[in-house]
């Protein structure tokens, strides 16, 4: 399983945290934190997907929480974030 760091931030007035990500696909990432989110919370990212990448910014929805973090789903990408987690999955 790769790890990589991720920023996440709650709202515009929040600071980022910083956490590690894994399990991550077109769709989405899992975020590892113990920072308490709700379910259906959107959250803004960033992360290089892979070392030497590109920083990708993206916002996501969360859709489960458990004891080691949350699952995020991935509510809209642009066209270079979408090529950029491409490139890391190949």
């Amino acid at each position: 399983m790769t790890r990589f760091l991720v920023q996440h931030q709650g709202g515009s007035d929040e600071s980022f945290d910083v956490d590690y990500a894994s399990n991550l696909s077109p769709g989405g990432l899992f975020i590892s934190t113990a920072k308490p989110l709700a379910p259906r919370s959107t959250l803004h990212v960033q992360f290089a997907p892979k070392k030497d990448a590109q920083l990708v910014s993206a916002f996501c929805q969360v859709m489960d929480v458990t004891a080691e973090g949350v699952s995020a789903q991935f509510v809209s990408l642009d066209p270079e974030a979408q090529r950029l987690i491409a490139s890391a999955l190949a």
